[in-house]
């Protein structure tokens, strides 16, 4: 047994290792940093007592105010350009160049711990998400990358689904599904064994509340399966207007200072919530109470409209947090109210449509719809549950996607110029500058150089194609030998002027770029210049497809193997 155990290469064992220990670190993190949102929430807002005999609207105002103030200061003090979250780790898992920030990583979740348990109007699980990623990452750094960093950084992010949610399954599919966008039978392993392992450390060490604590049932009429369909619709639409406020133009007076920024959202958050308490923080006992029986219309439209609001003003003004919460509170919001208007002409299940409209409109958000149902099912146990919510999120994530886009945080990236839909291969081109792979050895020449001197300059070098330089280095033409070999009066000085219609390009393009506008190019070699017009060097269309075949090959090696 041991000769046949000899030739074993175990390292296949690592990435089962580092599995657990990322399950168990992130279980005991989300746990963490759920407790500590929920204990300063029950002082700041008065739920345990009231502190220090203040008054309730005064504690419900300084909450998110103090916590504006805080989430500035970290971000002063960190020196960030912006937060850091799901949309980072998303990139990371597509291009190896773009690993995460760790320091800004871990900042921005505990910004967002602050955030929250002073009141403001966002989530949790985005932050999260990204903490488990970033820990994968942190991981991978110091074992040197022996297990592929993409896969210990969906292991992070199943984790904190996991726990989050208590929905393993869900973990691991929302990993494959949000953030690595492709299955391959190495990397679901050891993704699984994570959310598993988190899932089982946060029921057997925390107390964990479900989300869903009534008996919701499941389609009991025909004519429901169409209402679940429009309501999906009006989902689609409601989600994309959530989504278009998070990541659309918004024009801030530079006169205020960034600092300041966080402290206004906080504001503006203590004022909203002295009247309408509901939209601060998660909003948990909120969604349980509308999912279980139904409410006025006109009180449903109210937190409706001011958590869209409410959640924007926090995320653009930088007082940080997740999306996906306020997405389900929005979505549960959606839900009643279209049961409440449907209620008037047919008998329905609220609380079915209720958690239909949660989970399309928290599918649409992240661009998770088979996760999110999974979670719905996890939640519930309940198969016809799930099913109702599937009518929805099917409808939802259609019309959202012709009306926005696949999701908030791909959105977020394109504000960036990053298309996450040009896939693995192409991001990896794009990352690459095309100085990086450049070549120095090309044909150099002056103007001072007559016709024949040039010709026999190729000639004794073997190729075609040189490049005229003035004395600093400014490329100021680039000749060919049959051109050359065409013109009679070989001992004159080549008019430059003739030979300057070529192309060429710039340092900051890059190989995809290359590619692009080499698609109709004919010749050896084409010159890479700065923005003073020197030439740094040459590449080839061998360059370009070699680099092509290089990120294909990666591709490959990641999502078929």
């Amino acid at each position: 047994m041991f000769l046949l155990m000899r030739g074993v290469d175990f390292r296949f064992i690592l990435p089962i290792i580092l599995a657990v220990l990322i399950g168990i670190i992130v279980s005991f993190a989300v746990q963490g940093f759920i407790s500590f949102v929920n204990f300063f929430q029950a002082y700041l807002r008065g739920d345990s007592h009231i502190l220090l005999g203040l008054p309730k609207p005064i504690l419900i105002l300084s909450g998110p105010i103090i916590a504006g103030i805080i989430v500035a200061i970290i971000f002063k003090l960190a020196n960030l350009d912006r937060w850091h979250g799901p949309a980072e780790s998303i990139l990371a898992a597509h291009v190896t160049s773009k690993r995460p920030n760790t320091e800004a990583g871990l900042l921005s979740t505990l910004a967002s711990a602050v955030s929250l348990a002073g009141g403001a109007s966002v989530g949790q699980y985005g932050p999260l998400v990204h903490f488990g990623g970033v820990l994968g990452d942190y991981f991978s750094k110091l074992l040197k990358d022996q297990t592929p960093p993409h896969i210990l950084l969906a292991c992070g992010a199943a984790a904190a689904v996991s726990s989050g949610f208590g929905a393993p399954i869900a973990g691991l599919v929302f990993a494959h599904e949000v953030i690595v966008r492709h299955f391959s039978l190495k990397a679901v392993a050891p993704i699984l064994i994570s959310s598993i392992v988190a899932h089982t450390f946060s029921t057997e060490f925390y107390e964990m509340s479900p989300l869903f604590e009534t008996n919701i049932g499941g389609i009991s009429n025909f004519y429901e399966i169409f209402l679940l369909g429009i309501l999906g619709i009006m989902s689609g639409l409601v989600s994309s207007v959530y989504m278009k406020g998070l990541t659309g133009p918004l024009k801030i007076p530079k006169k205020i200072p960034v600092f300041f920024l966080p402290i206004i959202a906080g504001g503006i958050c203590g004022v909203v919530g002295i009247f309408l308490p509901e939209l601060l923080g998660l909003g948990t006992d909120t969604i349980r109470s509308l999912i279980e029986a139904p409410t006025y219309a006109g009180y449903l439209v109210f937190l409706l409209i001011g958590k869209i609001f409410l959640t924007v003003i926090c995320i653009r003004l930088g007082l940080f947090g997740g999306i996906f919460s306020p997405a389900l509170f929005i979505g549960v919001c959606t839900g009643s109210i279209f049961a409440f208007l449907s209620g008037f002409f047919v008998e329905i299940n609220h609380s079915l449509f209720a958690v239909a409209g949660l989970a399309a409109v928290a599918s649409s958000v992240i661009g998770g719809p088979i996760a999110t149902l999974l979670i719905v099912f996890e939640l519930t146990s309940d198969y016809n549950v799930a099913l109702g919510a599937g009518i929805s999120i099917c409808f939802a994530n259609l019309i959202s996607s012709k009306v926005f886009g696949y999701s908030a945080f791909d959105q977020l990236l394109l504000n960036r110029n990053i298309d996450i839909h040009q896939g693995r291969d192409k991001l990896h081109l794009a990352s690459i500058k095309v100085v990086e792979i450049l070549n120095k050895n090309y044909i150099r020449l002056v103007p001072e150089h007559n016709i024949k001197e040039m010709i026999k300059i190729l000639s004794n070098a073997n190729v075609s194609e040189g490049y005229v330089l003035d004395p600093k280095g400014k490329l100021v033409g680039k000749v060919n030998l049959p051109e050359l070999l065409k013109l009679k009066e070989e001992e004159k000085r080549l008019d430059i002027s003739n030979f300057q219609n070529y192309l060429s390009l710039v340092n900051s393009d890059t190989v995809l770029d290359a590619i692009d506008k080499v698609k109709d190019f004919v010749g050896e070699s084409i010159p890479i210049v700065d923005d003073k017009g020197k030439i740094l060097g040459i590449i080839s269309e061998s360059d370009l497809f070699n680099a092509l075949l290089m990120a294909e090959k990666e591709r490959n090696e990641e999502e078929l193997s």
